[in-house]
């Protein structure tokens, strides 16, 4: 049976929606990593961008940090053009990849302070305002230790404080808990409703969608380089006729 038309969003005001993208395609060669996918996400939301391996979740994101040029189409950051405008545009969002790398003979502490210092911050000022919050995820006492010999944990509560360290008024968190613990996770997950809480938008690709429900409003689902549904959580259900949303994920994305 054909899966139903994605329901129409209620229409928004463009000038509040901190990420724009319309018809946006990318390949390589023959391959279509991403075709004609149009989304928007407004400032202080919280969106789970959902989908399969495959889906094209890395490819949009690369795209929106200025790493890829689209073959095709408009990717904006607050009205900046994610490629054209990249580096201005990198002021304005946190980037945790799935798998963070370091330098390897830096410390964490080198690493935040480096950071600070390229975002034009001042670096003591910078370090004051993130101790807390490395103290909060445990990682406090282990700054001084080189990055590169962190757990994949640490790893990512690392990149998280690296990602928040400017304030973003964009976090894009890719897989943001691989790798954390049931304690840590949970931590990981406060920090972040607190970053929205204060003004900051947040798009993360997860595969646990009990935490999409439990954390974010909206949600974004692509399969196949291709946009399939898109809208407020509890809309999608509803019109999808699906109690939770791994049920409805499970519809939409099943092969035929």
């Amino acid at each position: 049976m054909p899966m139903p038309e994605v329901p129409p969003l209620r229409s928004e005001d463009d000038s509040q929606d901190i990420v724009t993208i319309r018809h946006a395609t990318k390949t390589f060669g023959d391959k279509i990593a991403l075709h004609d996918m149009s989304f928007s996400v407004p400032s202080g939301q919280i969106c789970g961008l959902l989908g399969p391996n495959g889906a094209g979740k890395t490819t949009l994101f690369r795209l929106l940090m200025g790493i890829l040029k689209a073959s095709s189409g408009v990717l904006e950051i607050a009205g900046l053009d994610a490629f054209e405008d990249r580096v201005a545009v990198k002021r304005l969002f946190g980037f945790l990849p799935d798998e963070p790398a370091f330098y390897s003979y830096l410390s964490g502490r080198e690493l935040l302070e480096l950071s600070a210092g390229m975002h034009g911050l001042d670096v003591d000022a910078a370090m004051d305002w993130i101790q807390p919050l490395a103290q909060r995820l445990r990682l406090a006492d282990d700054l001084d230790n080189y990055a590169e010999d962190f757990s994949r944990g640490m790893k990512k509560k690392l990149g998280l404080l690296l990602a928040m360290l400017h304030r973003p008024r964009l976090l894009v968190l890719d897989e943001p808990t691989n790798g954390l613990d049931v304690e840590s996770t949970r931590l990981f997950y406060d920090l972040i409703g607190e970053a929205a809480a204060g003004g900051a938008t947040v798009l993360f690709s997860t595969h646990l969608m009990d935490h999409v429900t439990r954390l974010c409003s909206h949600a974004v689902i692509i399969n196949e380089g291709s946009l399939i549904a898109k809208g407020p959580i509890a809309e999608l259900k509803e019109y999808y006729e699906e109690d939770s949303l791994e049920a409805l994920f499970l519809k939409l994305t099943a092969r035929p």
